[in-house]
């Protein structure tokens, strides 16, 4: 046999055999299977919550005068009792010389049942605003359909349409909710800022209230927490997580 032959004969099988030991180690005369490294465990961090749905539609909550919404911003009117039924006030009451209608105080309703005032008002004044309400909230980062917050502005809107949509107003100043969240506090703090006129920062057109910010924020609490109250009375969670 040549020197050439003798060579290939003893190469073939010791490629064959590294080739067949490409995954295994040698140790002396004996060939082991390596030893498998357990991976580290990934770290487990804080587990966060699951996202909450809000389970409040706004448009059903004030869809007829008697969704609960409307109610709840009739208790805030005086107009409407705890439990739904209607005040004294509801069939007509005097403020600031003019006569006030319905579970709104609706001052514009002319010679309008309390029944038909509330129809009327609920049509003209509050559902236009419904879409400009969600598309406010949803450019603020805050959810469209939170009890409280949709119920501090159509309260808002019933008292004073300009406080409520004009330029820095309630829809402006939203945004300042997203850092500070939703609370009867902060809804309170956002309501008598929405009466600042909007250059000066200042009161200066809330004759009713004399321009005092005092007595602006203690009717702004009173109506909150009667809206608040309402909520809580008919079932609904004021202030779902979110």
């Amino acid at each position: 046999m040549s020197m050439k032959n003798s060579l290939a004969t003893l190469i073939v099988p010791v490629c064959f055999f590294i080739a067949s030991c490409q995954n295994t180690l040698r140790v002396g005369r004996r060939v082991v299977a390596p030893v498998a490294t357990p991976r580290p465990a990934a770290p487990v961090g804080p587990q966060r919550d699951t996202a909450v749905t809000i389970d409040f539609d706004v448009g059903e909550a004030i869809r007829t005068p008697k969704s609960v919404l409307i109610l709840a911003i009739g208790h805030a009117e005086g107009t409407i009792n705890l439990n739904g039924s209607p005040t004294q006030a509801y069939y007509g009451h005097g403020d600031s010389g003019r006569r006030n209608i319905g579970l709104f105080s609706c001052i514009a309703c002319g010679e309008r049942s309390a029944e038909e005032a509330d129809q009327y008002y609920l049509d003209a004044k509050i559902k236009p605003l419904r879409a400009r309400f969600v598309d406010s909230a949803r450019g603020a980062l805050l959810p469209a359909n939170h009890p409280m917050l949709a119920g501090a502005f159509f309260t808002l809107l019933t008292q004073s349409p300009l406080a409520a949509t004009d330029r820095k107003g309630f829809l402006d100043r939203m945004s300042t909710l997203k850092a500070q969240g939703i609370s009867l506090e902060t809804l309170i703090q956002l309501s008598v800022d929405s009466y600042r006129d909007p250059d000066s920062n200042a009161f200066e057109d809330v004759g009713r209230f004399n321009n005092d910010e005092t007595l602006i924020r203690a009717d702004q609490k009173r109506r909150l927490v009667k809206v608040e109250a309402f909520l809580k009375n008919a079932g609904i969670d004021p202030y779902p997580r979110y």
